[in-house]
């Protein structure tokens, strides 16, 4: 099938969950924007999308809706990190550490000396501030946490303390305009957001684009294959299945109640509830049911193998491309450090510890497996070239490749698909830039909470000197001035 506009390859960007940590990703936009806006440039593409998908999770989620609204209600990327950047100045609240900064580090320098291990002062002032924020809320944020005593084993110690979202709610809506549903023929990004399905622990993906129906909605769960029983693999056609177990619809367009659901950090947030549709097994029929969502982080804190696959859904399915499917480049910012230099000796820094390789890019294997496939792909389509030239009639091929595979009806959470379905559309993954915030003897384990403004702004320039690191790294200093970029301010 001819597909007009196929472009060499698309961009995309993929922002990770963390909290108040989300704050680095604004600085390492800044700086990739203001390259890539140059590189475009210098190359002639004018028209080219600084990224062509968005995808995020949890505070990831959050960047990420109000970068593709802006570029939606402006029709421009213009502006766009001024807007994510003038977010957080309005999210960020100076602490009571911040206000007493001065004294209270001279204070704290004072007596470390005599106590061997004790924390920096820029450390203590990052861990008050937090502690402040986590009894007491952050504004624009969350509020200060409620309580719900426990009625089940009537222990005094077992409450569960839950923050609300209407803050954060309001705060989002401030700076993002919803619904968001982009087209890929009006050239707008793709926005992609992750969730969790509390009842069925599987991920949930939101997409701004819609399917080859023309409807947007996430669809997951178990597939139901065939409306009746005793297929043979002559009679299946990919057609006759019920689809998933559970489908969501947004027809105008991913909501704020959607970016909210894959930013529900349990326990610290209650579910969020959104309208669906489940597959009823008795009655054979969908039923409207409420659903009950968590972070998407739980499951997919970098959602890039999410990021491939609906990629190559898109051009496949959706526009109906059967050979390879455009390359895909990445830059995937990581806000949870994978390597540290040193074992942590204390609490404190355990439970840091255990946070970040619990919520650290773990994408590298969902990335190896994905070019695997792709490889195996590609075999196929040599042995199929070979096949012809020796003489073997197209109707044995078509034969074979309209054929279900073993792995037909043992698939969880999957189509079912004829080998036809595997060869075609065959994926195409490029260059995936991982930048990487770094652990400093700074870090707290309670620094997700840490919405005070000074570190809001370290946060921020972190993030853009690692990208002005990269690329003064990669492509020479020369590139950082004619980019317009600012040197690394980083020791």
């Amino acid at each position: 099938m001819y597909v007009k506009n196929i472009p060499l390859e698309e961009r995309a960007l993929v922002l990770q969950g963390g909290g108040s940590l989300g704050a680095y990703e604004v600085g390492a936009f800044k700086a990739a924007y203001s390259f890539l806006k140059y590189r475009d440039a210098e190359m002639k593409h004018k028209d080219r999308q600084i990224f062509d998908i968005v995808a995020g999770t949890s505070i990831g989620a959050i960047n990420a809706a109000i970068l593709v609204s802006h570029v939606v209600e402006n029709k421009t990327w213009e502006g766009s990190s001024e807007k994510l950047e003038e977010f957080w100045n309005y999210i960020s609240t100076e602490s009571m550490s911040d206000k007493f900064s001065g004294p209270m580090m001279q204070w704290w320098n004072y007596w470390r000396q005599f106590f061997q291990g004790a924390a920096t002062s820029e450390a203590a002032r990052r861990y008050y501030s937090a502690m402040e924020f986590s009894i007491w809320g952050v504004p624009k944020v969350f509020s200060s946490p409620h309580t719900t005593p426990d009625t089940k084993f009537f222990d005094l110690s077992n409450r569960w303390y839950r923050y609300s979202n209407k803050f954060l709610k309001d705060s989002l809506e401030r700076f993002a305009k919803f619904p968001i549903a982009t087209s890929h023929v009006d050239n707008q990004p793709r926005l992609l957001l992750t969730a969790v399905d509390v009842l069925d622990g599987k991920p949930v993906v939101f997409d701004s684009y819609a399917k080859k129906d023309g409807t947007r909605k996430s669809e997951y769960g178990s597939y139901i294959m065939n409306k009746n029983t005793g297929y043979t693999d002559d009679e299946y056609d990919e057609d006759d299945g019920i689809g998933f177990e559970h489908v969501i619809r947004y027809p105008k367009g991913i909501t704020a109640d959607h970016v909210l659901a894959s930013a529900a950090v349990p326990v610290s947030y209650d579910y969020v509830q959104l309208d669906a549709e489940s597959y009823n097994f008795k009655t054979k029929n969908y039923e409207q049911k409420t659903r009950y969502f968590w972070d998407g982080g739980l499951l997919a804190n970098t959602p890039l193998a999410q990021l491939i696959i609906l990629h190559r859904q898109f051009w496949y399915k959706v526009k109906g491309l059967k050979e390879s499917v455009p390359k895909l480049g990445v830059l995937l910012i990581n806000l949870h450090p994978s390597h540290i230099d040193e074992i942590p000796w204390d609490f404190d820094g355990v439970l840091n510890r255990n946070i970040d390789i619990t919520f650290a890019d773990k994408s590298e294997r969902d990335q190896n497996v994905l070019l695997v496939f792709a490889d195996a792909i590609g075999l196929s389509k040599k042995l199929i070239d070979i096949a012809k030239s020796h003489g073997v009639k197209q109707s044995v091929i078509d034969d074979l490749l309209d054929t279900l595979p073993e792995s037909h009806g043992k698939l969880h959470g999957l189509e079912s698909m004829k080998y036809r379905n595997m060869v075609e559309g065959q994926f195409n993954i490029g260059e995936v830039i991982r930048i990487e915030r770094k652990h400093s003897e700074n870090e707290t384990s309670k620094k997700i909470f840490d919405f005070s403004s000074n570190t809001i702004k370290q946060l921020i320039e972190n993030g853009y000197d690692d990208v002005v690191n990269y690329i003064d790294t990669r492509f020479g200093h020369q590139y950082l001035k004619a980019a317009g970029l600012q040197e690394k301010k980083q020791s």
